[in-house]
């Protein structure tokens, strides 16, 4: 059997919009997105996770699209592709607010509280916009998610968890998204 979870989002919380994303798991024992779940629960388990896995994170971004780290208001002083800006405490910081924010994510994800994760990411979104960040952005940030989780987690990044990860973050990156529309 397979469960589903339905994201509907709301554009100008009046008319609903064209995407309707579905993300659904094979084993009804399961539940919805139990591997996104349990793959960043063994993410937890790294010491001083947030750091570690922020920074690789930003690496992966910056290693997709170099041009990326200019977005940062603290990264100005670093030449792109400098060593140096992982180790400015502005940086350290805004790494592990990102992953502290898909802690928590993760944690509305498990407990089913959909309404308020796509409030969330949607305010999420809005502030994003106020940053500079475009739609086009948020690929890349995919792209460089996808390949962190798949060096952190080693053989526990199995196709499965790949999948469930992919669907997650499409339905991120697009609710976030819809803040321009």
């Amino acid at each position: 059997k397979k469960q589903k979870l339905k994201v509907m989002v709301l554009l100008n919380d009046s008319s609903e919009s064209s995407l309707d994303s579905t993300l659904t798991v094979e084993d009804s024992e399961k539940k919805p997105m139990s591997l996104v779940v349990s793959s960043w629960g063994k993410i937890q388990e790294i010491p001083e996770y947030q750091e570690v896995a922020g920074v690789l994170l930003f690496r992966n971004i910056f290693k997709v699209e170099p041009a990326a780290q200019q977005v940062f208001s603290f990264a100005g002083k670093y030449d792109p592709g400098s060593e140096a800006i992982f180790e400015d405490p502005a940086f350290i910081e805004h790494a592990k607010t990102v992953i502290g924010m898909v802690t928590a994510a993760i944690g509305l994800l498990e407990a089913g509280e959909m309404d308020q994760l796509i409030g969330v990411l949607k305010e999420l979104g809005a502030r994003h916009v106020t940053y500079d960040v475009a739609p086009e952005h948020y690929p890349i940030v995919g792209e460089a998610l996808i390949t962190t989780l798949s060096q952190a987690l080693a053989n526990d990044f199995t196709d499965d968890v790949q999948t469930e990860w992919v669907q997650v973050a499409d339905v991120i990156f697009t609710t976030m998204i819809t803040t321009w529309a």
